[in-house]
């Protein structure tokens, strides 16, 4: 019998490509089939730090496609299909498809050492202090600074994606560039988001957090070797928290709840060490 290709297509966003590469290599090990990935676009800024985690961009011939999207992706557990290409195209961000699969899926990323006594906050915070659809509905520094009171930790880590972590005015605001451009009119006031982003510069200044500048990759790994981690919502941290040795773990109850009916089950993932904030 002719062997199969899983391909996945990638979407803009390292942690979507996580979600995209796992649910794509866990059906090509089930289907004994072959696995390509496909980039965005042939330049695409993720590719080396994809690669830094051992993806591999090989890209070959196939035909007779079969395209999956996400509500049909446990369908394709299959055997009929042993031999087809398919093409997965979506996110697959349901923790149902991983759950039982955890420990194998760590073991195809690289091992970290686990920094002992580390708390490490992500704050997905740039481009996400400016859109109307989501800035009312975010927590605020009171709200994550309850959360860390649950943690015991020596050392408070902040990877962001902010330049800088320092209180900033409306003209600096203004002129950062971030990984997404978000248009005029679906934005909040400036003033909004320098006063928000401003609260959390005040309120973590007690714990004299330590905050880096890294690649997408370095972060992601960084945020895997802490003993405690504590974040909002985002496919990276989620996944370098699940991918973790972490005693503890901080979620964002209500994950994205500006999406509605749409929101993502990621926050309910069972796991013993994790708990839900709000």
């Amino acid at each position: 019998m002719k062997k199969g290709t899983i391909a996945v297509q990638l979407t803009n966003g390292f942690g979507n490509n996580i979600f995209q590469y796992v649910a794509a290599r866990l059906l090509s090990e089930y289907l004994e089939s072959d696995l390509m990935l496909i980039p965005p676009t042939p330049d695409y800024y993720a590719i080396p730090d994809l690669q830094a985690l051992g993806m591999n961009f090989e890209q070959k011939k196939i035909k007779n496609i079969i395209n999956i999207v996400d509500k049909h992706y446990k369908s394709c557990y299959n055997r009929v299909l042993k031999g087809r290409d398919i093409i997965l195209s979506g996110y697959f961000e349901d923790y149902t498809n991983y759950y039982d699969k955890l420990e194998e899926i760590k073991g195809w990323f690289p091992p970290v050492k686990t920094n002992e006594n580390t708390l490490v906050v992500h704050m997905r915070t740039g481009d996400r202090l400016f859109m109307k659809n989501e800035f009312y509905t975010k927590p605020r520094a009171e709200n994550y600074l309850k959360a860390i009171e649950k943690f015991d930790f020596e050392e408070l880590h902040i990877v962001t994606d902010m330049p800088k972590w320092d209180y900033v005015t409306a003209e600096e605001l203004n002129n950062m560039k971030f990984h997404l451009e978000v248009p005029a009119n679906e934005r909040v006031p400036i003033e909004e988001s320098v006063k928000f982003f401003n609260e959390f510069v005040e309120g973590f200044s007690k714990y004299n957090p330590v905050v880096k500048k890294r690649s997408i990759v370095e972060d992601f790994n960084f945020i895997r070797s802490a003993d405690s981690i504590l974040f909002e919502h985002g496919t990276l941290s989620w996944w370098a928290a699940v991918l973790s040795d972490a005693k503890k773990v901080g979620v964002y109850g209500p994950w994205r709840p500006w999406k509605g009916s749409k929101n993502k089950n990621l926050s309910n993932i069972p796991l013993k060490n994790w708990f839900k904030w709000e």
